[in-house]
């Protein structure tokens, strides 16, 4: 009985390790850090800080929906990073207005 919890404990945090890929999700937050290869820190509105993975074909928008540029995420902007199905990359970045 007891391997059986063990196991079934186990795959029950394996499975929570996975869950993340193969979906869409999206995070909104706070950029606190910008590091030199494009990616960044956000501080979630949960408190929790992830970092964001970008790549060339992440792009960028403005709240109103108009086309943005990597330049203009700085620290302390407010956006909403949406991650391919991959799980580690930002598809795309909408950047609020102030």
């Amino acid at each position: 009985m007891r391997k059986f919890i063990l196991s079934s404990l186990l795959l029950l945090f394996a499975l929570n390790a996975f869950g993340h890929a193969g979906e869409v999700h999206t995070y909104m937050g706070t950029v606190t850090a910008l590091h030199d290869d494009g990616s960044f820190m956000l501080e979630k509105t949960d408190g929790k800080t992830m970092h964001v993975r970008v790549s060339d074909k992440t792009s960028y928008l403005r709240a109103n929906g108009k086309a943005a540029t990597r330049a203009d995420l700085t620290a302390g902007k407010r956006v909403v990073a949406t991650i391919s199905k991959d799980g580690k990359t930002a598809s795309t970045i909408k950047i609020a207005a102030k």
